[in-house]
């Protein structure tokens, strides 16, 4: 059978990822230290109070609502934005839900893209991205992320101008900024936002602002910013519960439509005609939006202490004066990166990680980093887990002899 072009983006299968279906099919253990599900380390909430939140009797009835029932969004409304007073303003109105945020993106490819289409992406970067725009047919254009030590992460503004230009093809339909980035855990700062919303306004080209990770700060500067309610072009901020309260097994997204006042109101006519089309955010998790929401702030705190513990976990195994590795500044988001020596190709260094020490950690190659080696620790795990794992890894480059 010959299938659509548009799920022709499978890469081809590299060397990490069959070692670690063979050890899992000898039924051979070994550890996730690129972990990003909170539920397989202890985070979210207990049981009894989800299966509280979804005892509703309004959950036998049905009434189909395209940007998501309003009870759900008033509740959300209410609860944003996390720890941050830039926008006090919030309505409820301009709230579109959806299962997920990476069901999200696929309403706003439709809305803003036609076949053969592209938009902007940084890189480094989550590879989830390229996958979700190859299935509406849109081509994704890498911007570039810059590192320094220790200042951090700064985005390549000359790379968004010259890509926004549209040298050798259409320009761009939109921009997607990751609030903080994954994996490089750095968010947009004032002058950089100021500096891509001017080159926005002028293309009348929009921003796709992907918060999920906005609230887990941690090494973050005074000048970062947040795009929620943001006016200054047409915007759209994506957040979902799967981050913001540890439950991706609830499956509840949802967009932020902001910008001037015309635009806005425009796009959001047009995303409720494409939600109608699917209307998949179910009733139950809507309607235990509020119950959820009022944990918020304590399960936050929770999540940012061990972010913040594990974090230096890691500094302390792998930073003193005679180690031979080094962490990335970290500013935000459950990943941290940690630089190593290439003595070898981090997919063959990564496979002998998971084939003699049992760790199971993403290489930089995943998310296009430009250089070798650098590696993905999650800073979710347990602290006692974390300790355990990063001496594994540094007592591996130890004693590396390339055998």
């Amino acid at each position: 059978m010959i299938f659509s072009a548009r799920i022709d983006f499978a890469p081809a299968r590299n060397s990490l990822d069959l070692e670690r279906e063979s050890l899992r099919a000898k039924g051979s253990a070994f550890f996730d230290l690129s972990q990003s599900n909170p539920t397989k380390v202890g985070l979210g909430f207990e049981t009894d109070r989800i299966t509280r939140a979804f005892a509703n009797q309004a959950n036998a009835l049905y009434y189909p609502e395209p940007k998501g029932l309003a009870n759900a969004r008033r509740a959300i409304a209410e609860h944003f934005p996390p720890g941050r007073g830039e926008f006090p303003n919030v309505d409820p109105e301009r709230f579109l839900l959806c299962a997920s945020t990476s069901e999200a993106y696929s309403y706003l490819f439709k809305l803003l893209c036609n076949p053969g289409d592209s938009i902007l992406i940084p890189r480094p970067g989550y590879p989830l991205f390229d996958q979700l725009a190859a299935l509406e047919s849109v081509a994704t254009i890498p911007y570039r992320l810059e590192y320094s030590h220790p200042s951090g992460w700064t985005i390549d503004i000359d790379s968004i101008t010259q890509a926004l230009a549209g040298k050798g093809g259409a320009s761009p339909k939109a921009i997607v900024l990751i609030n903080p980035n994954n994996p490089t855990g750095s968010y947009i700062h004032r002058e950089e936002l100021s500096r891509i919303a001017g080159l926005c306004a002028e293309r009348s080209i929009p921003i796709i602002a992907d918060e999920v990770f906005y609230g887990y700060d941690l090494e973050a500067r005074e000048d970062r910013r947040s795009l929620f309610g943001f006016e200054e072009c047409l915007t759209f901020t994506l957040d979902g519960f799967s981050k913001r309260l540890c439950l991706p097994q609830l499956k509840l997204g949802w967009i932020y439509v902001s910008g001037p006042e015309n635009e806005a109101r425009k796009a959001m006519e047009a995303l409720e005609l494409v939600a109608d089309s699917f209307l998949s955010a179910g009733a139950p998790v809507m309607n235990a939006a509020a119950e959820l929401l009022e944990g918020e702030r304590e399960l936050r705190a929770l999540v940012k202490a061990r972010m913040a513990k594990v974090l230096s976990v890691y500094r302390s195994v792998l930073e003193d004066e005679t180690s031979v590795h080094r962490l990335l500044r970290c500013e935000g988001g459950w990943t941290a990166l940690v630089q190593s020596p290439r003595y070898a190709e981090e997919e063959s260094l990564s496979r002998e990680l998971l084939r003699r020490e049992g760790l199971y950690v993403h290489p930089g190659f995943f998310f296009d980093m430009e250089k070798e080696a650098f590696f993905a620790f999650s800073l979710i795990i347990r602290p006692e887990e974390a300790r355990a794992a990063a001496e594994k890894f540094r007592s591996f480059f130890d004693r590396y002899d390339g055998n």
